[in-house]
């Protein structure tokens, strides 16, 4: 790169030298304007930038070396450069009578890198100084700063890096807990367990943000989604109850009390028959035996019926023989009761839980 010292440079280095001090390139600026420098320049022709050294050294005697970050939306295709002094003082122009030296374009970042060549006098009082290496961003190319404990506890600085061991600490942050909670984890919670939807809890304490359904009221304000499902603001009472998927026609959440399906027992029944008359065995003969009473003219003892008897005998009748009695029997039925069996309800094999529901 051909460099040209203006005359106000080397008056600078000369006023150093006799005082016993050294002066310091601070600054490197980018022009717009191609031609051949001249000593007696005291400022770029058509100046577009003007940046602070970031990076800066004197490796040798005579020798300068410059690094200077350009960012921003400034874009520009450079033909002339100058190097500045801290009061301002053009100390340098590179022009090349047109050539073009350098191109940035909008919304980039590009690092320059500048080697100079002077002689001894001109070295020897001589300083680069480092104003401040630009911080990196996620626009900016510079220095990446390391985040402190603090700032990671605070969460606002945009302009520090985290390290593995800092990002662990963040975790723990309560913010970032919130963060996490409200922009991650309720949204997958809205995706994998809708408001509404109820889970089996095998506990009688609910997880924070869940209600236990038992029949209670919910703040419609603090919980719209819920508002949504139970607009009354009534969570529905759970305990002891199922769910069965409703069919075409029926009320979604409606409750039924539980029955027993119609069914029968196989092989069993009861019912009527016509026994008809049934005829008793052949067999019984017998005699019947009859009181006889005779009235008397004078005394005696008096019988029911008698004024007065003269004598009592008995006789038998003759013998009936052998003979058969024909009894109607008829139609009729039987009631048969059954005895109760079993529990208050039908049930399956299972085990007690609450049914909680998200608040949302």
């Amino acid at each position: 790169m051909s460099l040209l010292i203006t005359d106000a440079g080397i008056a600078a280095s000369i006023q150093a030298s006799n005082l016993g001090v050294s002066y310091k390139i601070t600054h490197i600026a980018m022009g717009a304007s191609g031609y051949a420098p001249t000593h007696n320049q005291t400022s770029l022709r058509d100046e577009i930038v003007r940046r602070p050294i970031t990076q800066g050294s004197i490796p040798a005697l005579g020798q300068l070396h410059f690094e200077v970050l350009f960012d921003g939306d400034i874009e520009y295709e450079a033909r002339e450069i100058g190097y500045f002094l801290e009061d301002g003082t053009l100390f340098a122009v590179d022009s090349r009578e047109g050539d073009i030296i350098s191109i940035k374009r909008s919304d980039t970042a590009i690092a320059e890198v500048f080697d100079l060549t002077l002689s001894g006098s001109e070295i020897n009082t001589i300083t680069v100084e480092i104003l401040g290496a630009a911080s990196a961003t996620e626009r900016v190319a510079g220095i990446a700063k390391i985040v402190t404990n603090e700032q990671v506890d605070e969460g606002i600085d945009d302009t520090s890096f985290l390290t593995i061991k800092k990002l662990l600490r963040a975790f723990d942050a309560p913010y970032l807990i919130n963060k996490l909670m409200n922009n991650l984890w309720l949204g997958l919670a809205a995706k994998i367990c809708p408001v509404g939807a109820s889970l089996p809890w095998e506990s009688d304490i609910a997880p924070e943000g869940w209600a236990i359904r038992k029949g209670q009221a919910f703040d419609l304000v603090a919980c719209p989604k819920l508002a949504k499902i139970w607009p009354d603001g009534m969570i529905p009472d759970m305990r002891g109850n199922g769910f069965i998927g409703k069919e075409e026609g029926e009320i979604v959440g409606l409750f039924e009390e539980g029955e027993v399906k119609s069914h029968g027992h196989e092989g069993s029944s009861v019912g009527s028959t016509d026994l008809g008359n049934k005829t008793a065995s052949m067999s019984g003969g017998h005699v019947h035996g009859v009181d006889f009473w005779i009235a008397a003219a004078h005394g005696g003892t008096n019988p029911a019926g008698y004024h007065q008897v003269g004598g009592h005998f008995t006789r038998n009748t003759h013998k009936a023989g052998d003979h058969e009695h024909s009894v109607s029997i008829g139609s009729h039925a039987h009631t048969v009761m059954i005895a109760l069996f079993g529990a208050l309800k039908n049930t399956i094999n299972h085990r007690k839980c609450n049914w909680i529901v998200r608040l949302a």
